[in-house]
Formats: C-alpha cells, sequence, structure tokens
C-alpha cells in the first residue's frame, strides 16, 4: 500500500467514525419516540404514526436528494444533513403533542436521508485496488450498527429513569457535534476508482431487475419486523407490565449480532442472493414474529433477537450489494438501497391502524397487539414464494459474483 492509498484509508476511518456516532444518536432517538408517545399516553394509531414518521420523511429525502444533488460531493449534503438532524431532534425534545412528534420525526427522516446513503458512497470513493468495495461496505456497516446499538442500550437506560425527551435532546447533541468532524476528510477523493471489487466499472450491469427485487423483499421483510419490534411490541412490552429497559436490550441485541455478522461478511457473502439463504432467512423470520406474538419469557425473546440480527445482516449486505451492483454509480445504488429502507420502516403505521380497529371491535389490548407479528409471519412466507420465483430463471444467483443473472 502506496502513501496515497494509506491517506484513503485514514480517511476512510474519519468517515467511519462520523457513521458511528450518527448511529449513536440515532439510536437514542429511536428507542426514546415511543416512549415518548406512551408518555403522553397516546393512542396506537399515534404512536404509529410517530414510527412512522421517520422512515416516510427517509425515503422522500433519499429519492429527492438522490435527484437534487447528484452533481454535488457527499460530503456536502451529508453535513447539511446533520444540521437538519440536530434542529429535528431539538424540536422532537420539546415536542408535547402527537403532531409536534410526527412533524420532528418527519423531519429526521428528511435529515437521515441526507445522511446515510451519502455517508455510504462517500465512502466508496475511497475506494483502491487495495480498499474493495465489499471491504467499504463492511466499515459502513460495522459503523452504523455499533453506533446505533450503544445508543439503543443507553436510551433503554435512561427512558427507564424517566429522562425520555432528555434522551432525545442528547441525541441532537451528539449529532450537531459531528458536523466538526465531517469537515475533515476531502470531498472528492484523489484515489477515486471507477472499479468494483472485481475489477468491472460500476456501470456494468452485474445483475438483473429480477435478482434485485429478490433482495428487496429480503429487505422489507426483515426491516418491517424490526420496526415492529421497536414500536408495537413497546406498547405489547408494556400491556405486559415490564419495563423500558427490556425495549433497550430488545434494541441492542439484534444491532450487536449484526455487527459481529458483519465483521464476518468475507466468510457468508458469497451465498448471498442464493436459494437457501433466502429459505432460511424467511424461516427464521417466522419464528421470530409468531415469539413475539406469544412469549414473555426475556430469555426466549432476547434470542429471538439475536437470531434476527443475524438476519438482518444477511437481508441488508444482500440489499446493498445487489444495488450497487445493478445501478449505474455507487450513489445511484446506495440511495435506491435507503429508500428500501424507509418504506420498510412503515411497518408501525398499518401496525397502529390494525391494532386501533382490533381494539374497537373488542379484541383485548394484548390480543390486538399481537395480531401485526402475526400478520408480518404470513408476509414473510409470501415473499419467499415470490423471490423463489424471481430468481428461479437466474443461471447464476450468487450477487458478489460479479456475474450473477448477466444482463444481455
Amino acid at each position: 500500500m502506496n502513501l496515497a492509498e494509506k491517506v484513503a484509508l485514514k480517511n476512510v476511518w474519519i468517515v467511519s467514525a462520523i457513521v458511528v456516532l450518527y448511529g449513536l444518536g440515532n439510536g437514542l432517538l429511536l428507542i426514546a419516540t415511543p416512549q415518548a408517545g406512551l408518555s403522553l399516553q397516546l393512542g396506537s394509531d399515534h404512536i404509529g404514526m410517530i414510527a412512522a414518521g421517520l422512515p416516510i420523511g427517509y425515503a422522500i429525502s433519499c429519492l429527492l436528494c438522490g435527484r437534487l444533488f447528484r452533481a454535488v460531493p457527499g460530503k456536502y449534503v451529508l453535513m447539511g444533513g446533520l444540521l437538519g438532524g440536530a434542529l429535528s431532534m431539538l424540536g422532537m425534545s420539546q415536542a408535547r403533542t402527537a403532531w409536534g412528534c410526527v412533524a420532528s420525526q418527519l423531519g429526521f427522516g428528511l435529515a437521515s436521508g441526507a445522511f446515510w446513503p451519502f455517508a455510504s458512497a462517500w465512502l466508496l470513493d475511497f475506494e483502491t485496488p487495495s480498499i474493495s468495495r465489499a471491504r467499504l461496505l463492511r466499515h459502513y456497516n460495522v459503523g452504523w450498527t455499533s453506533g446505533t446499538a450503544a445508543g439503543m442500550l443507553i436510551a433503554g437506560w435512561i427512558c427507564r429513569k424517566g429522562y425520555i425527551f432528555e434522551t432525545i435532546l442528547a441525541g441532537g447533541a451528539v449529532i450537531a457535534s459531528i458536523f466538526f468532524l465531517a469537515m475533515v476528510p476531502p470531498a472528492n477523493p484523489p484515489l477515486r476508482n471507477a472499479r468494483g471489487a472485481d475489477g468491472v466499472p460500476h456501470s456494468a450491469l452485474h445483475i438483473t431487475k429480477m435478482l434485485l427485487l429478490a433482495a428487496v423483499l429480503a429487505n422489507l421483510s426483515a426491516l418491517g419486523t424490526r420496526t415492529l419490534i421497536l414500536n408495537t411490541y413497546a406498547e405489547l412490552n408494556k400491556a405486559y407490565d415490564f419495563g423500558a429497559e427490556r425495549m433497550g436490550y430488545f434494541a441492542a441485541a439484534p444491532l450487536i449480532a449484526q455487527l459481529v455478522t458483519f465483521s464476518a461478511g468475507s466468510f457468508y457473502e458469497r451465498w448471498l442472493g442464493m436459494r437457501r439463504v433466502y429459505v432460511l432467512m424467511a424461516v427464521a423470520l417466522v419464528a421470530i414474529n409468531l415469539i413475539f406474538a406469544w412469549e414473555r419469557s426475556f430469555p426466549v425473546l432476547l434470542g429471538a433477537v439475536i437470531l434476527h440480527g443475524v438476519v438482518l445482516a444477511l437481508a441488508f449486505q444482500s440489499g446493498m450489494l445487489a444495488a450497487t451492483s445493478f445501478f449505474s454509480s455507487p450513489r445511484a445504488g446506495t440511495t435506491f438501497h435507503e429508500t428500501v429502507i424507509g418504506m420498510a420502516g412503515t411497518a408501525p403505521l398499518a401496525a397502529g391502524m390494525l391494532v386501533n380497529d382490533l381494539k374497537g371491535r373488542g379484541y383485548e389490548t394484548i390480543e390486538a397487539l399481537q395480531a401485526p407479528f402475526l400478520f408480518m409471519s404470513g408476509a414473510a412466507v409470501i415473499y419467499l414464494v415470490a423471490q423463489m420465483i424471481l430468481i428461479s430463471g437466474a443461471s447464476e444467483r450468487a450477487l458478489l459474483s460479479g456475474k450473477a443473472g448477466v444482463a444481455k
């Protein structure tokens, strides 16, 4: 590795640190948000609306920012997202009505759309012959999982003490502080390389739309389950008379499992996109949703979320590899992938409406809150059938092979 590549690697570590810190602030918000709704004694439909505000804003922002700022270096878009995120969390810390919380969550989602896809694309700008695309994606994935896991775990304990809105304010302060760190790495790395880890230019179409769509379905199922656990189960957890610290564990444990799984990516990435992997993921998601619907034992639930973390890592890495292999530029791929994440995060909106409807029909609170997990387990089976159909015609399905479903 020559001097220029060593400088590039140093910048990779700085951007990775930025991702970790943003994840920390994001993790504080994700745990505090449903607790804020519960502390304000809002209904399930309003809690669902608040939870869906962030991913809806995120999906919209990813699409808009990807289109509007195509010619702007990712560093500057990211720095704008940091300022917007800090201001949104400040607003959320002062909100005391459902619509105030929704507006703040929507604002944070819009700001996050200017951060996450541009952070991962900024990392890919440092790609060199000795720093591969797969390695850079691991840096990104390990960074956001470690930071978010730490934030969620910390938030669970602070919220248990009753400092819910103070937790959100602290998250905003963390995100505001990252602005100065983001000034250090260059906006246009001198060693930008247009070639991927396999030596094929990014403009080449590696995979077909069918293989990309199969990876998207995996993310919708896995991430939809994640948002139900973070938001719908927060209500169910309270209905069982358990403390908020359990939610901190249930949120942090899968991220720690993701962190470990991402770190071992070089061992399993060659299998991503294949039929057997999608089958195992679907079986695990069905089991996880059923466990959260019926089980109350903390050790069993903790084991389920750890397994969920592994599934999330497989789905997330599949989505990133598929998107950055399909689209003509790394930024277009990361923007598309993050848009899918935002779409998957809207599950609590439908879940909240379902729960409210069932309560109105006379169902007990616990029974109504169990229903979204039962529906999600069914969705995992439907998605699996669709995945099997989508990838059936591909001669090569492994997403990292560089020739998966080659377009002719």
